[in-house]
């Protein structure tokens, strides 16, 4: 069992508010790991902003400064904030000025990685940019991804962990990816929603292969087995009851069809969450 030794976080320029929450969060599993930080910051592009394509003549230069200046200064922001988290955590940290930079090649910086830690965009209200139409290319890069909600501030990263099983080949790899911070939590439930479209995989008793699995590599594992249609809002639910601070669970284990259909357990869960949550697909 291997913990990550590179880890790259992805940092939105526009969305700075949630910089140092994130670096943080990186930086923890960093120092725990001995892994080397990649920073890799998108800046903010006019062309998304949905104002610019009115802008005529003077207009156009003012505005381009303008966001020229603002990406001067979100380099500098960050690039300072890092310095202090390297020298705070003593840790090995790299920075990535992503500018122009988007979809695959943005996913590149973390098929470079052990693990990606980033944002959501599905958020309500939350804007779109390079680094949030980008997302779904990340999560099929290969490592596992950790949305880190603004705001978050626990420390240490993982005491408590839900996991959301449905026996797919994506909550496998998400365990899998997982497991370092299962091995250190100090509480884990595996939580299986037995509904009729996914009983198929989960046997006669539900949930209870994993946990064996896990526990034999001395986690403290909980099985909660809940009867619902709701996956997503049951594993919120058992998240809140037991004060979790890390979901895990498979991305888009549903077929496209299917997600169209009863709706997708990840698309509530990156909606609803408002803790960090560990994808692997």
């Amino acid at each position: 069992m291997q913990t990550p030794k590179d880890i790259v976080v992805y940092l939105d320029a526009a969305d700075s508010d949630a910089h140092p929450s994130r670096l943080q969060y990186a930086a923890m599993l960093a120092k725990a790991w001995e892994a080397h930080l990649v920073v890799a910051l998108v800046p903010q592009d006019a062309s998304y902003n949905q104002h610019s394509s009115f802008a005529r003549g003077d207009a156009v230069a003012a505005m381009y400064e303008l966001y020229e200046e603002r990406k001067r200064a979100s380099v500098a922001s960050v690039q300072a904030m890092l310095a202090e988290i390297a020298r705070v955590y003593a840790i090995d940290c790299e920075f990535r000025d992503c500018d122009g930079e988007a979809g695959e090649a943005l996913m590149l910086h973390a098929r470079h990685s052990g693990m990606a830690i980033l944002g959501t965009s599905r958020q309500p209200g939350r804007f779109a940019s390079a680094l949030t139409l980008s997302e779904d290319v990340i999560f099929a890069s290969g490592v596992p991804s950790i949305l880190v909600p603004p705001g978050w501030s626990a420390e240490p990263p993982a005491r408590k962990i839900v996991i959301g099983w449905n026996a797919s080949r994506e909550a496998t790899r998400a365990v899998s990816d997982a497991l370092p911070l299962l091995v250190a939590a100090e509480e884990v439930h595996v939580v299986v929603v037995t509904e009729a479209k996914v009983n198929r995989l989960l046997g006669a008793d539900p949930g209870a292969d994993i946990s064996r699995h896990l526990a034999r590599y001395g986690v403290s594992v909980t099985l909660d087995n809940l009867k619902g249609n709701d996956a997503g809002a049951l594993i919120l639910s058992k998240a809140a009851e037991i004060n979790a601070d890390l979901i895990v669970m498979g991305a888009f284990g549903q077929s496209k069809i299917t997600e169209f259909v009863f709706g997708s357990v990840t698309g509530t869960l990156l909606r609803d969450a408002t803790i960090p949550i560990l994808l692997s697909r």
